[in-house]
């Protein structure tokens, strides 16, 4: 069973890009990233720390979130559809 990590990033600049045609600009903000086709546990784990290494991986500010406790970094696991 393949598994996908998604990490919720911290202080995320927000970048400009062209869209459409017409070629105007867009502000995008990828706060989030995503690594697919992850096989065990251990292949998360190091994942995880490579993305550490690069990023800041944003912490849970809200007390009454469903998913995290407040001050924990916010990351989750599913399983993924081919």
């Amino acid at each position: 069973m393949l598994k996908r990590l998604t990490v919720h990033l911290e202080n995320v600049k927000p970048t400009k890009e062209k869209v459409g045609n017409e070629g105007k600009l867009k502000t995008i903000l990828n706060n989030t990233l995503s690594v697919h086709n992850l096989r065990s546990q251990a292949a998360i784990s190091t994942a995880l720390s490579k993305i550490r290494t690069n990023h800041n991986i944003a912490k849970c500010k809200k007390p009454n979130h469903s998913r995290w406790k407040v001050g924990d970094e916010m990351w989750y696991t599913s399983n993924e559809t081919l």
